[in-house]
């Protein structure tokens, strides 16, 4: 029995989430907009923490239409992989690699059971995943599995949206059941599960500015309260750029109320791992 709502039907072809086709994705693929003060605090965390250069071994996992692998590939020069459980989700991450002419493997399996995923095992400079982890209750044992991915001394770098503030205010306005789908991290609690997975924490925090379009509002019910969450995360989006551009991005504030994202960066041990616990699928 897990405590947080199941949202496996969210990420299926149809289920709201993903509102491009593969077809659109390889005419216009979708990529970090690192002019965005959200995206470019994430491209930071991988050049600052990411212990990355020309050839590294990412793996993302849960990539599902990820726009970070394509501009990994292209723009660092890194050798890049997705995992991704839903064949749709796969799919699109592939279509959307192509339309950005990146070379890449996306496989469609479970990330999280180390029996269907031994040609991973000690292969990657760097796992990360975005907007994943805060989806399960048995966090930690998951965090495990991922660190057999890495060689000695690699890195994970997992970001989940902060739900905490103005961003949980709008989310429980637009709809409580996809709250209710999110376990709501803070720095602390993010470093705690990562280190009861055997990391040891090179940093931890909050990443962006004031960013209205964190929350969905897909499958709120009532028009009235559709437009309402859309106008509110308008002007929210609005005025953190506005801030940003008065301000030169001088006063833009990483904080609990305020972030899109809460981020954790830590490290395996220099020597190789080969008693991870393995999880039932």
């Amino acid at each position: 029995m897990t405590g947080v709502r199941p949202s496996d039907h969210v990420w299926k072809e149809g289920g709201g989430y993903y509102s491009q086709a593969p077809e659109e994705l390889r005419r216009r693929p979708l990529l970090p907009d690192v002019g965005r003060l959200r995206d470019r605090r994430i491209l930071e965390l991988f050049d600052r923490h990411g212990n990355l250069s020309e050839g590294s071994k990412v793996l993302e996992v849960g990539c599902g239409r990820s726009r970070w692998l394509p501009y990994l590939a292209r723009e660092r020069k890194l050798v890049v992989a997705g995992v991704d459980i839903e064949p749709y989700a796969a799919e699109l991450a592939r279509a959307n690699l192509a339309g950005y002419g990146a070379e890449g493997e996306i496989l469609c399996r479970d990330a999280f059971v180390r029996e269907q995923n031994p040609d991973l095992v000690g292969r990657f400079d760097l796992v990360y995943s975005m907007g994943v982890m805060e989806h399960f209750d048995d966090v930690s044992a998951r965090i495990e599995v991922l660190s057999g991915y890495l060689r000695p001394g690699g890195r994970i770098l997992t970001t989940v949206p902060n739900l905490r503030g103005m961003n949980w205010a709008l989310q429980r306005l637009a709809d409580l059941e996809t709250l209710e789908m999110h376990v709501i991290y803070d720095p602390d609690r993010l470093r705690r599960v990562h280190e009861r997975a055997g990391f040891r924490t090179i940093a931890s925090g909050h990443a962006g500015f004031l960013d209205g379009y964190l929350s969905s509002a897909a499958r709120a019910r009532g028009l009235v309260r559709r437009r309402m969450h859309g106008w509110l995360c308008r002007a929210a989006g609005m005025g953190g750029e506005a801030w940003t551009r008065l301000g030169r991005g001088a006063v833009t504030p990483e904080i609990g109320w305020l972030s899109p994202h809460v981020f954790y960066v830590g490290s395996t041990p220099e020597i190789a791992r080969t008693d991870l616990p393995r999880t039932q699928s």
